[in-house]
């Protein structure tokens, strides 16, 4: 697709891009107003339905953002045969049985489309003004983590109790409600503002946007704290997996090597810090790993029974807590109370809810849109994707709708990036 020529509808897409993204940074109520806004102003500026519809018909003719298109049409096949088997014959324990409402269990179906709007968007627009977009990203991403930082002390603007803290200290959820979501959430721009920094060409488009070296490493520095103080012990883990890999990819052999070092030093020294070792041996961690175990147990059970299908997308998690409590009128405790939900692992949640057509129809697109940022040589993408595919190993991140935005932005940028040189590694 050509770039749009008009001023006015260029300062349109970039002022669209700059709510969306900020917004993807806010809350579940402001993401969907971001998103109704950009989707309003690109159409617009594409020229209205006729010339939006043709910019995506273009796009879709890309050859990446056609193999993305594939994938995820059979991803969302797999999700609707669940969907029409659990609905002609519900999956049920005791007396309880799913209800299947078509209308409400497909609306999350969007969000896989929605990249090739956000693509056929970014590629009407040169490089500069999709930085500009960026820019703004990158700059409510450190306001919002100091915005974590006081309510890690303070509890402001809305405290979540970490458990068992000596003093109380509060999960750093800045405006997204749980310390789980930012942790899948803010890993992006926290690797975006790193690409700026660790490589030539990123350094010369961060200038570009008036981020200066200091103005970025404040930047990481901040989102690092931010996402530190989430308290999300699976990001403890996790995130270092991703500083390393990006550290052997972006950085000279010295560099990586001191930061690697590092990280082993401070991960060691802060694994001895009271408040860190509560959070692993506090009694709420062992109720959060039995009442994981217990639901992972549930979600294989539902796919032995329905190995291609499963229970029906999404409607494993309501099915989980029917099971649990027919295991417990078996045993004679009725009446008790059972920790349902989703199955607090991706690749469970997958099985479990639409059986192996769905999980391996998930792998296939995970392992797709990772190669594709792979291959684009985009350090930052690849290493947020690690981490969040880390993270989704306690907790079903993929559907949620707060991270899901963050996910789809991530994917349209893998889509309009150009391969970069082989030898850009160290192009410093």
């Amino acid at each position: 697709m050509e770039q749009i020529s008009t001023q006015r509808s260029r300062q349109l897409l970039v002022l669209g891009f700059s709510v969306y993204l900020v917004a993807s940074l806010v809350s579940m109520a402001v993401m969907s107003l971001g998103a109704v806004f950009l989707f309003t102003l690109w159409v617009v500026a594409m020229g209205g339905p006729r010339g939006a519809w043709t910019a995506v018909k273009a796009e879709a003719a890309n050859p990446r953002s056609k193999r993305y298109l594939r994938l995820t049409a059979l991803l969302a096949v797999a999700c609707i045969v669940s969907l029409v088997v659990a609905w002609i014959v519900p999956m049920g324990y005791g007396s309880r049985f799913v209800r299947v409402s078509f209308l409400k269990d497909l609306q999350k179906l969007w969000y896989l489309f929605w990249p090739l709007v956000l693509a056929a968007g970014l590629r009407a627009l040169p490089e500069s003004d999709r930085a500009r977009a960026l820019r703004a990203w990158l700059l409510v991403f450190a306001t919002l983590s100091i915005v974590g930082i006081i309510q890690h002390f303070t509890g402001w603007p809305r405290p979540q109790v970490i458990p068992s803290s000596d003093p109380v200290r509060y999960h750093a959820t800045m405006f997204l409600g749980h310390h789980l979501s930012v942790s899948s959430i803010f890993i992006f721009p926290f690797f975006a503002a790193l690409d700026f920094l660790g490589g030539r060409g990123e350094r010369l488009r961060a200038r570009a946007v008036g981020l200066s070296a200091p103005v970025l490493l404040a930047i990481v520095a901040l989102g690092l704290s931010g996402l530190f103080l989430t308290h999300a012990r699976t990001l403890w883990a996790a995130l270092p997996v991703g500083l390393v890999l990006w550290a052997l990819w972006r950085l000279p052999r010295r560099w990586a090597g001191a930061l690697v070092a590092a990280l082993l030093v401070l991960g060691l020294a802060a694994s001895q810090l009271p408040q860190i070792r509560g959070r692993f041996n506090s009694a709420s961690f062992s109720f959060s790993f039995e009442s994981r175990l217990e639901l992972w147990r549930a979600n294989l059970r539902f796919f032995e029974e329905r190995p291609l299908v499963g229970a029906g997308w999404h409607h494993n998690a309501e099915l989980s807590g029917y099971y649990q409590l027919a295991k417990l009128e078996e045993q004679g405790k009725a009446g008790q109370s059972v920790f349902s939900g989703h199955a607090h692992n991706n690749f469970l949640d997958f099985l479990g809810g639409t059986g192996l057509l769905g999980a391996l129809a998930w792998l296939a697109w995970s392992v797709a849109v990772l190669a594709m940022a792979w291959r684009s040589r985009q350090a930052g993408i690849v290493c947020a994707w690690v981490v969040f595919h880390l993270n989704g190993l306690t907790q079903v991140n993929f559907w949620e709708g707060k991270v899901t935005h963050q996910l789809m932005i991530a994917v349209a940028l893998t889509l309009v990036a150009a391969p970069r040189a082989p030898g850009a590694r160290n192009s410093q």
